[in-house]
């Protein structure tokens, strides 16, 4: 099974999910900033990588683990992806799960990730995105916990 969590820009929110995810971020505390930033591909995500899938691990049920950034065109990748796998791969539509996560974000999550990645202002937006999925962290940690209920 592969499970995609997804967002605008493949660069705060669902790396912070699949993180949370994989255990490389606490569940039962809010996060330092210090451990969001040290977690892998954080605020690194270019525009070039929109609709492309990325890697983060394999969970302790050997789940593959994915980041990936949809941009606007959320609808159009997801079908892609559903298609590649159903059609390229001989695979179940059950066998891949897409998560969006892009509903916890806040404002000084998207102000800090626009200033962030597209301004390229990482000083202040960096920060800002921290700041914001700290005040948002319990939301992040209660939906890993409902998709992995869900999925075992």
């Amino acid at each position: 099974m592969k499970i995609i969590y997804s967002c605008f820009g493949g660069a705060h929110s669902s790396i912070v999910t699949a993180s949370i995810h994989m255990g490389y971020l606490p569940v039962d505390r809010v996060a330092t900033k210090e451990e969001i930033l040290s977690v892998p591909f954080y605020d690194k995500a270019a525009n070039s990588e929109i609709g492309i899938p990325f890697h983060m691990g394999v969970d302790q049920q050997c789940r593959a683990i994915y980041i990936m950034g949809m941009g606007h065109s959320r609808d159009f990748y997801t079908e892609m992806l559903y298609a590649f796998y159903n059609d390229m791969m001989y695979s179940n539509k059950k066998d891949v799960i897409f998560i969006n996560v892009t509903s916890l974000l806040n404002n000084y999550t998207r102000l800090g990730g626009f200033m962030s990645r597209r301004l390229n202002i990482v000083g202040l937006g960096r920060p800002l995105t921290v700041y914001g999925i700290q005040r948002n962290y319990r939301f992040f940690t209660e939906l890993v916990k409902n998709v992995e209920q869900t999925i075992n």
